[in-house]
Formats: structure tokens, C-alpha cells, sequence
């Protein structure tokens, strides 16, 4: 066991923004439905805004062999204590899980969607490279209190990634938060591009300035494009074509919200940072 995630609980608490709380070790179920069933569900950190209740319920992924386990022990909770109004989980990753247990907790906060919850997963101290995550994380705390890590800037990921760009009764769209999901929209457009005319069509001749490269299929795709997720109500299965889950960008979504909503803005995702794949 390393110490670099009591190290976050500690000074997630100490960097707590202004008018919010915050709590370590925090039981989701009662001790006697927990009793019930065997195994216990404990967030790593609580972030509560005292104003209206809102609580961020934030996990640390630094280097776990099976990362999906704590999302599990969340949507299995939800079976019996739905997640309220306000609540969100929030699951931080960093680069030393490997990149195919880091996509299959990603697709597994899809699933978490699925059944009604609010859920998201982000990169956690994404300038870091999986060595140095890995060195940090065995330096004893008073070492890793040296490192100077910028916990208020992982503090503001956690609410910015949970916050919805847009949010009204037919549409919601939020920033693309996970690196997979940036992956996922960028293979979403060039499949949409080069075999659905209409969607061509749609796309027109606009201007793009910045593009996203994929390492593995080596395509390009607008990085505007790639930075969003988000639902309409008129989507159905046709969402879930191209190896797109339900949430992932669409050109038809896009050229809904392009021009007529300011927050929909590609040099605020730039800010944003995705680690690395």
C-alpha cells in the first residue's frame, strides 16, 4: 500500500474551497444494510457545499490492479439507497493503472449512467507519468509533502468535470472528462464523416484550428468535437453505433449546439488536460 492517496484525503480537506466541507473515509450505506451484505462502501473523500447539500463522493485510483471495485461497491448501493439529487461520484485516475483497466473503469461510469446514477471518471495528477505516480506514491507523506502537488487544481477538475456545460430539459452536455472519451468521439466523427452523407452534409465546411491525434488508429478529429459528452432526448440506438456509447459526441448533437450556445466552447476544454494514453 502506498501513501500517496491518505496524503490527497488529508490535503483535499485542508484545500477545501469556501463553503464547502470536506470528510475522508465516508460511509455510503448504514452499518446495518452494510452488516446485511457483507462488504462496506467508504469514499475516499466527501466534499460537501453547505448551501444546497451538493456532495462530490471521490475516489483515488493511484495504481490499483482492480480499479472497477470500488464503482461496483457504488452501483450496487444505489440498488438499495438510489444516489440523491446532488450527489455525484467522481472516480480519479492516475497514469500508473494500465490503460486497459483505466477504460474498462471508464466504460464502467457508463454503465453507472445507465442505471440512473451521476457519475464520472477524470484523470488524477495528469502531468505526472506513470513512474513518477509510482515513485510519489511509496515516499513517506512528509516526503510527499515536498512534491508540491497542486491539489487545489485537482480540487477544480473534480467540479469542473461534474458541472454541466449545458443542462436544460432536452439536452445536457458536460466536458469529456476521461481520456477513452476523447478517443471514443474522435473515432465517433471520422466513422460519422466517411460513411453517413447527411452527417457530412451537417458538418458543412467549417473551419477547424485544432485537431486531436489518436496513437492507435492514427486518425485526426476536431478537438472541439472530441472535448464534449452529452444527451438529447431524441437520441436512441443510433447513438450507440461506431463503438459509441450513448453519451459520446454526435455531428448531428454537435451542429445543435455549435454557434447557439457560448458555453460551448473549445478553448475552455483546452484547459482541461487528459493525461496521457
Amino acid at each position: 500500500m502506498g501513501n500517496l492517496a491518505s496524503f490527497l484525503q488529508s490535503e483535499f480537506s485542508q484545500h477545501a474551497p469556501a463553503g464547502w466541507s470536506c470528510s475522508s473515509e465516508f460511509h455510503i450505506l448504514p452499518p446495518d444494510l452494510s452488516e446485511l451484505l457483507g462488504y462496506s462502501s467508504k469514499v475516499d473523500v466527501l466534499l460537501e457545499r453547505e448551501c444546497d447539500r451538493k456532495r462530490l463522493w471521490i475516489e483515488f485510483e493511484v495504481s490499483r490492479a482492480n480499479p472497477v471495485a470500488n464503482h461496483a461497491k457504488f452501483a450496487t448501493s444505489h440498488l438499495f439507497q438510489p444516489q440523491r439529487e446532488g450527489n455525484v461520484f467522481i472516480n480519479m485516475i492516475s497514469s500508473h493503472v494500465a490503460r486497459g483497466r483505466r477504460n474498462l473503469a471508464s466504460n464502467t461510469i457508463c454503465l453507472m449512467r445507465e442505471v440512473g446514477m451521476n457519475a464520472f471518471q477524470t484523470v488524477l495528477l495528469p502531468s505526472l507519468p506513470p513512474s513518477e505516480i509510482k515513485r510519489i506514491n511509496y515516499l513517506e507523506r512528509e516526503l510527499i509533502a515536498q512534491e508540491s502537488l497542486d491539489i487545489s487544481a485537482e480540487i477544480s477538475r473534480t467540479m469542473t468535470v461534474s458541472e454541466a456545460v449545458i443542462d436544460e430539459p432536452d439536452k445536457s452536455l458536460y466536458f469529456a472528462s476521461d481520456l477513452l472519451d476523447v478517443f471514443l468521439n474522435l473515432r465517433r466523427w471520422n466513422a460519422e464523416i466517411s460513411s453517413d452523407g447527411l452527417a457530412l452534409e451537417k458538418w458543412g465546411k467549417r473551419t477547424i484550428k485544432y485537431f486531436v491525434f489518436d496513437p492507435f488508429s492514427f486518425n485526426f478529429a476536431p478537438s472541439k468535437f472530441c472535448a464534449y459528452l452529452g444527451t438529447t432526448k431524441t437520441l436512441g440506438e443510433e447513438s450507440r453505433k461506431h463503438f459509441s456509447h450513448r453519451f459520446a459526441m454526435t455531428i448531428d448533437f454537435y451542429v445543435t449546439l455549435d454557434g447557439v450556445y457560448s458555453r460551448f466552447d473549445g478553448c475552455r476544454a483546452q484547459s482541461l488536460g487528459w493525461g496521457q494514453p
